[in-house]
């Protein structure tokens, strides 16, 4: 799932979606609540969730703060990366201060960055848990 209010950023990640022989669904929101809707009504939570930062309505931080205390997305379950085009120390530290958060990006995702992120969600994913 894709949650970012650029349009380009839609589309370049679809592209490289594309090139990176990524054959799964994906759902993309431009509006945070419009994403947070589709979560509430059911829908499975996503294994990979790209999150922008910067965002008019509700930052990436408040919709992530609202996932997870509506148990909408499981830290574990679902693998969270921050992409912004922001290089800020302070929204670095931000992002990794939340639970949740794997890892923080610089936009563009490139082909590399994603599936290195896939494989190391999918050995996340298929490590049994410790007794």
């Amino acid at each position: 799932m894709i949650v970012d209010d650029e349009d380009d950023y839609h589309l370049i990640t679809r592209m490289m979606l594309k090139k990176a022989g990524f054959q799964g669904r994906l759902t993309a929101y431009l509006d945070p609540g419009k994403a947070m809707e589709h979560l509430r009504n059911g829908a499975d939570p996503p294994d990979l969730l790209f999150v922008d930062i910067n965002m008019p309505a509700t930052d990436g931080f408040a919709f992530l703060e609202q996932c997870l205390d509506h148990t909408l997305i499981q830290p574990g379950r679902t693998t969270v990366v921050m992409c912004s085009s922001s290089n800020r120390p302070i929204d670095m530290e931000k992002a990794h201060e939340v639970d949740c958060v794997s890892e923080y990006i610089e936009k563009p995702l490139t082909t590399d960055q994603f599936l290195r992120i896939a494989a190391e969600h999918s050995k996340r994913a298929h490590t049994p848990p410790k007794a």
